[in-house]
């Protein structure tokens, strides 16, 4: 009786060991979306913070590109672009997570969320916005009351426009679709009608074949009125970025349509258990609003990222005014996340 009962003790003290080892969890793997200013200082603020709440797990990076990679083998946790969300779910590469693990989930825009969300199911934490905006010189009337494209008909090269660039104009001519038709998200098929044609006038013509770094160095060296771009290029800015201004503005006659690409953290799919658990601490750091304002602020120059969370606008915006005019982009009623490319 003695060796049965000992045989059981050994059994459940095994099953014990193995359990427990299942369950440690010593490192995780992260990637973070390789397009921001510098995924470097996001990924050491993301580390810092990480060792305050989880001294005994080490964050390992990796690098993973949604736009042009394949499943993310041997990465815990990703960052993707939401116009990717329909074939990262489908291609099965990350899992839905609980609405509830969302931290303060309050202080994220509900667009973010809602448009993350697809039937019923949460496959991610908003935590950047990017979108084609006008950025321009206020001193420019013209532009600075102009709401949309068509307001400036009757002039001609007065835009840093990348129309021409293969990478850029498929955006623009999808926003002409949106805003024409009124549809966050219209078919590739739609007729972009004569938008486009005035885009390529107003556009400079050195430059619509630039690269988005070329078209803002153009701009800040004082050719042009403007340029079409995302809010983070402003960073680049140094003759002009005091009298620089950003806003939204229609690529057609009809009213504009908000719509923003959206940045955010997964957690990749057959991460179980304890691991899944430190996954979702892991992508709630990522989009931290804490986390996000150092992200904002570099060596004392704005970064001008457009954030997922409001906190960090009301400290942001107080230090640098633009980010009042950006915190109004992103707290637009109106927006929708940009799902198709």
């Amino acid at each position: 009786m003695k060796k049965v009962f000992a045989a059981i003790a050994a059994l459940m003290t095994l099953l014990c060991v193995t359990s427990c080892a299942e369950e440690r969890v010593d490192t995780l793997t992260y990637a973070v979306f390789p397009y921001l200013p510098d995924v470097g200082y996001y990924q050491e603020i993301i580390e810092r913070r990480w060792a305050e709440v989880e001294p005994n797990i080490q964050l390992v990076r990796a690098e993973w590109d949604c736009y042009t990679d394949d499943a993310p083998e041997g990465i815990d946790v990703v960052m993707f672009d939401a116009v990717m969300l329909n074939k990262v779910i489908a291609s099965g590469w990350i899992q839905a997570i609980d609405q509830n693990s969302v931290h303060s989930s309050e202080d994220m825009y509900p667009f973010a969320l809602e448009g993350l969300t697809v039937e019923g199911k949460l496959y991610g934490i908003p935590t950047f916005f990017c979108g084609n905006f006008l950025i321009y010189d206020q001193n420019c009337e013209i532009l600075d009351s102009s709401e949309h494209i068509t307001d400036l008909t009757d002039l001609s090269e007065i835009l840093v426009v990348n129309s021409g660039n293969p990478l850029n104009r498929p955006q623009y001519i999808i926003k002409v679709i949106a805003d024409t038709t009124g549809e966050a998200n219209p078919s590739v098929e739609s007729d972009s009608g004569n938008a486009m044609w005035l885009i390529d006038r107003l556009a400079i013509d050195a430059h619509e074949h630039d690269d988005d770094v070329q078209v803002v160095m153009a701009y800040d060296s004082g050719v042009g009125q403007g340029y079409i771009g995302f809010s983070e290029s402003i960073r680049l800015l140094k003759r002009r970025a005091e009298a620089t201004r950003i806003k939204a503005i229609s690529f057609s006659a009809n009213a504009n349509m908000p719509r923003l690409y959206v940045d955010a953290g997964a957690v990749t799919t057959g991460v179980k258990g304890q691991r899944y658990e430190k996954c979702l601490e892991l992508i709630n750091i990522m989009a931290e609003a804490d986390v996000l304002t150092e992200l904002s602020v570099q060596d004392g120059v704005p970064q001008y990222l457009l954030l997922a969370r409001r906190t960090p606008y009301r400290f942001l915006s107080r230090m640098f005014p633009l980010y009042t005019q950006m915190e109004e982009l992103a707290s637009d009623e109106n927006n929708h996340v940009i799902l198709t490319p």
